[in-house]
């Protein structure tokens, strides 16, 4: 199968249509990790921050409390595990 074939076919595969958004910050106390997932229409993403140990519930509510007019966090469902 060619380059061009391969990408027709990526194209030719039907989107999901209405689609939920999904935002989510789940926070890991006993990890000391948390993940922020966002997942909408148009663009994925996924990233995973640790190394926070007991202090990690306070980092994630002073990340949600900062809204530096890229990152919203204030719109994210908080799960705390």
């Amino acid at each position: 199968m060619t380059r061009n074939e391969l990408k027709e076919l990526w194209f030719s595969i039907p989107k999901q249509v209405n689609k939920k958004e999904m935002k989510v910050i789940v926070v890991d106390i006993n990890g000391g990790f948390y993940k922020i997932t966002t997942d909408v229409e148009g663009y994925y993403s996924s990233s995973t921050q640790s190394g926070y140990g007991d202090n990690v519930l306070n980092t994630v509510l002073d990340r949600i409390k900062v809204n530096d007019g890229v990152n919203d966090l204030s719109e994210y469902k908080l799960i705390i595990k």
